[in-house]
């Protein structure tokens, strides 16, 4: 392993703020120093998804991706190796997913739901970061963006998130938060959150690189 590279993992509930956050990341300190890994790519497809007692398929479980290729690539990154996937497209066949390619950047992201749950993943990060948000913060986000982003119905939008994201995130998510090397609080509509991640993110690479 280059020991001049850190692997991070950014976690928090659904609507938090990971992705603008890990978006900030990468435009404040660019491509040529960071890369991220997307727990979303390695959903599993729609019919290998489990139904809750309605029939509706509930994508907010650690079973609803490939947590074995998510820590195979990790793995693959750390030796310095490119890591090569296609794009989550949201289960929409319409879509032609794009190859995505990441490369063992010195930081490296990883950004998703269920990144400290798992044993085996939750090993692999050299630094473990928290977006902590309020929950009726995160499911107006929420609504806001599945019908911008998605198209999604507003009422479908809060079911799911009362039935299937905050008993996941209670069971799954809330129990690691204590645990993380830092809980960043994200629930201003500013940019202080995203700025508080990227001061601890280029602090813990500096001490990396002394």
């Amino acid at each position: 392993m280059d020991m001049n590279r850190i692997v991070i993992g950014i976690s928090g509930c659904s609507a938090s703020g990971k992705s603008f956050i890990v978006k900030y990341i990468l435009d404040n300190l660019g491509d040529e120093l960071v890369s991220i890994i997307y727990q979303d790519n390695y959903y599993r497809k729609r019919e290998q998804q489990i139904k809750d007692d309605k029939g509706n398929y509930n994508f907010d479980l650690p079973t609803s991706f490939h947590i074995d290729q998510l820590i195979d690539d990790i793995k693959k990154i750390k030796n310095g190796e490119k890591v090569v996937r296609n794009e989550y497209t949201f289960n929409n066949p319409s879509i032609n997913p794009k190859k995505i390619i990441v490369n063992p950047r010195p930081i490296v992201l990883v950004e998703g739901l269920f990144l400290f749950d798992n044993s085996d993943l939750s090993s692999l990060f050299d630094k473990k970061i928290f977006i902590d948000s309020e929950m009726e913060t995160m499911i107006n986000r929420r609504i806001k963006r599945d019908n911008r982003v998605r198209g999604y119905d507003k009422d479908d939008v809060i079911y799911k998130y009362k039935n299937h994201i905050i008993p996941a995130s209670k069971k799954y998510i809330f129990p690691h938060k204590d645990y993380s090397d830092i809980i960043v609080d994200n629930n201003k509509k500013d940019f202080e959150g995203a700025k508080t991640t990227l001061d601890y993110i280029k602090k813990e690479y500096a001490l990396y690189n002394k």
